[in-house]
């Protein structure tokens, strides 16, 4: 499911967030769909109703909202290609490092630090295991309380 991108991050079309993530929807009311997420587990938020986009860090928790877009594909050139977001949010040299390590992704895997960092994890590329994604993002919302 979704395409694989040159960046790490997969676009699955809309999804809702209810359905998907729902641990995490009632705390992010303005985002209701996702339509994709990177490879080290980031989710790339939309609302509905206004065209708004958003990341959730799902470590941290929260959700960086970066404006109104008419179609997901001008989200990903002005925000997901972005030198800064490349850099900090999906790391492609980092990914690189654990994909060497532990192999490509499946459909709906992403790359785990396990422990969690909120929990005193590190993020060296041999403290990851691959996961599915939305147990992923049940999982750390669960850490966090978010039930």
């Amino acid at each position: 499911m979704g395409a694989v991108t040159s960046v790490p991050f997969r676009l699955i079309g809309d999804q809702r967030m209810d359905r998907v993530m729902p641990a995490w929807a009632e705390h992010y009311p303005p985002f209701d769909t996702v339509v994709g997420y990177s490879d080290l587990g980031h989710a790339f938020l939309m609302s509905s109703r206004t065209g708004e986009y958003g990341i959730l860090d799902p470590y941290s928790p929260g959700v960086k909202a970066y404006g109104v877009f008419t179609e997901v594909t001008d989200f990903v050139t002005r925000v997901l290609f972005d030198p800064s977001v490349i850099t900090y949010v999906l790391q492609p040299g980092h990914v690189a490092d654990i994909r060497r390590r532990l192999g490509l992704l499946a459909d709906d895997e992403v790359y785990i630090a396990t422990p969690y960092p909120f929990l005193g994890g590190s993020e060296t590329p041999d403290a990851y295991q691959k996961g599915g994604v939305w147990v992923f993002f049940d999982l750390v919302a669960q850490a966090h309380g978010l039930e």
